[in-house]
């Protein structure tokens, strides 16, 4: 067994065995391959593996999630799920895990969000799908909850769907996106002053103003960040 094989096959017992559980944030890559005695660049292969296989995600600057495999296996839809249905369960959702992130998140989950939610993508709506997911699955990770993360897990690969595309294209115009960012923003101040009622409240006017845009189709309101 060559040594990548080795650290792939430990790799996969340890998600097995539930060492690291679903939305949970594995090691940093110079720690884990530590643990494992391999060098990084063998790690790197392994992980990749683990990526396409769906056993792991990887987020610039946020690190490397477990998937919530356990989870989308068990779900059972009687009809695939409309952009409508997984707005509204986002408002169910997000603003428990914005509440949770209140309480749990640490230092440097808070460290990330900052610097997810001051990053500018300019009008690439592809490029702001990427950086929004990343900024509520970096709360989810900071909720500390693997349940609610690998929910909000589970909602996202909705989100990867074509319908949600062309919504998203034909809805996400500027000023859209600098009412996200600033709904962002305030969401993340109420998380990083730890007042999990303001956090909750914040996130259900952004999955609100969302939810309007792409569903409603009624414009945003000025001053509901």
């Amino acid at each position: 067994m060559t040594v990548s094989a080795h650290a792939l096959d430990r790799l996969r017992a340890a998600l097995d065995r539930g060492d690291y559980a679903a939305g949970a944030r594995l090691p940093p890559e110079r720690e884990l391959a530590g643990i494992l005695g391999v060098g990084r660049g063998t790690l790197r292969k392994a992980l990749d593996l683990l990526e396409r296989e769906g056993r792991i995600r990887r987020h610039v600057g946020q690190g490397t999630f477990v998937t919530a495999r356990r989870l989308d296996a068990s779900l059972r839809l009687d009809a695939p799920p409309t952009p409508a249905d997984v707005m509204e369960t986002r408002m169910i959702v997000e603003p428990a895990i914005a509440a949770a992130a209140a309480i749990r998140a640490r230092a440097p989950d808070l460290d990330k969000l900052k610097a997810l939610a001051a990053s500018d993508v300019g009008d690439d709506w592809r490029a702001w799908e990427t950086l929004d997911n990343a900024f509520h699955t970096g709360l989810a990770a900071a909720s500390g909850n693997p349940l609610l993360a690998g929910l909000l897990d589970t909602l996202h690969d909705m989100r990867k769907r074509d319908e949600w595309g062309r919504l998203r294209r034909r809805t996400l115009t500027p000023e859209r996106e600098k009412l996200y960012r600033a709904q962002h923003a305030a969401v993340l101040d109420a998380v990083a002053r730890r007042d999990p009622a303001e956090a909750a409240a914040a996130m259900r006017r952004h999955i609100a103003a969302v939810q309007a845009a792409m569903i409603d189709g009624v414009e945003p309101e000025a001053g509901a960040a």
